[in-house]
């Protein structure tokens, strides 16, 4: 008696992970071209090579595509850190922005960022691929803080969430205000970092600042 599995059809083709890339790199490429107005899934598709429909087999709207996008420039750049102090790992996290800012990544980041007030399902789906993100890349330093003996304990949920939006929200409000993403230099950086270290409960030796200089001298 043959198998099940072999007299069955296969359900669906298997996804090509170079389709998958192609239709990356051509969603970042239009929304740092033209913007969320004009990031249209026929317009990504196009760009890619690919058809509507290969694009829609993987993400079944716009704003899924754009979610895929953020999940994977938020990743490609936060993730894996760990360089054996509290303050080299928070460093590190913050180069890592200014470098996702920086690169061809960051202007696409913060169109959707921009757009998300005004579409809650990209809103919810960037609160789940950005924030949610970036909030447990944070809270995984914590806790190899809290390992190594830096911290005596994890942050609570509320300040924990505070630090997150501190850390997003930055990042938008200088693309507003103050300067274009390639403009944010080494001195924000450590300033951010300061802040951030200021922010943490660290007691005995978590008591000093970047540099080991404690407050009182």
């Amino acid at each position: 008696m043959t198998p099940k599995g072999d007299t069955e059809p296969p359900k669906g083709r298997p996804k090509d992970p170079r389709v998958d890339t192609a239709l990356l790199d051509a969603a970042i490429e239009v929304l740092n071209e033209s913007g969320w107005a004009a990031f249209t899934t026929t317009a990504v598709a196009r760009r890619a090579g690919a058809s509507t429909a290969s694009l829609y087999r993987r993400w079944p709207s716009k704003q899924a595509l754009a979610g895929a996008v953020a999940r994977h420039i938020a990743l490609d750049e936060l993730g894996g850190i760990d360089t054996g102090s509290l303050e080299g790992d928070l460093r590190e996290l913050l180069s890592s922005k200014r470098r996702l800012l920086e690169n061809a990544t960051g202007p696409a980041l913060l169109s959707l960022m921009g757009q998300a007030p005004h579409d809650e399902e990209l809103r919810r789906i960037l609160h789940d691929d950005v924030y949610a993100v970036v909030r447990a890349q944070l809270e995984s330093l914590i806790a190899q803080a809290v390992t190594r003996g830096e911290l005596e304990a994890p942050l609570d949920a509320s300040r924990l969430d505070v630090l997150t939006l501190v850390l997003v929200g930055a990042t938008v409000a200088r693309s507003v205000f103050l300067a274009r993403p390639g403009e944010v230099d080494a001195g924000t950086v450590e300033t951010e970092l300061h802040l951030l270290l200021a922010a943490l409960p660290r007691g005995g030796e978590g008591e000093r600042t970047p540099g080991g200089i404690s407050p009182q001298g």
